[in-house]
């Protein structure tokens, strides 16, 4: 699965740093999910995806 949390951030012009403030999962969570080290739970791709005002299914590249 890869994860479009960079591409998001992008977007929304928002750093790591900031995205972890936003959503409460820390920016090294967020680091090992962007190098793919490790994979996020439905349930924070659900809170990822609130915040950056995308889809769940667009930000693991469901769609």
């Amino acid at each position: 699965m890869y994860i479009r949390i960079e591409d998001a951030c992008k977007l929304r012009k928002l750093t790591l740093k900031d995205l972890s403030k936003l959503s409460g999962i820390s920016v090294r969570s967020l680091e090992w999910y962007v190098k793919q080290e490790r994979q996020p739970s439905l349930k924070r791709v659900e809170r990822l995806a609130e915040v950056l005002e995308v889809t769940p299914a667009w930000l693991v590249s469901w769609e």
